[in-house]
């Protein structure tokens, strides 16, 4: 129910050197659409004798419930590495909803004046999904 996605900030070119990459990466706020990367529970790969002798407990997807996300919490990465500074912002959210309005996390300060405009940024390095619907 929780996806977590990693965007690849630093770029290897040697043993020494790794270079930041700070390119913006649109992302939505919400209804992420992952249904197209998801497996379904009648996966071709297992017979249909196979399928029925999992156990129910076991089963992980639920092809009756969309595979939607909506966005919770962004880390931001600022500096280079080795030497930078990392704030996040984040929602409140339980299993039944999500609120709309937005914190940004910095250090011991705590704000609450976030637009919807200022999560999605260039300096963005791991994203923080839930399902909108729980499996």
């Amino acid at each position: 129910n929780i996806l977590v996605l990693h965007l690849k900030r630093f770029e290897f070119k040697n043993a020494l050197r790794r270079d930041k990459l700070d390119s913006f990466v649109e992302f939505p706020l919400q209804g992420l659409d992952m249904n197209t990367y998801c497996a379904s529970s009648s996966s071709a790969s297992m017979s249909e004798q196979d399928f029925e002798n999992i156990p129910k407990q076991r089963e992980f997807v639920v092809n009756e419930i969309p595979a939607a996300y909506d966005l919770f919490g962004v880390v931001n990465h600022y500096g280079r590495m080795g030497f930078g500074h990392y704030n996040a912002f984040a929602r409140r959210w339980n299993e039944h909803r999500i609120e709309d309005d937005w914190n940004l996390f910095d250090d011991s300060a705590v704000r609450n004046d976030i637009t919807k405009e200022n999560v999605v940024s260039n300096a963005a390095y791991l994203l923080f999904y839930r399902r909108r619907t729980f499996a």
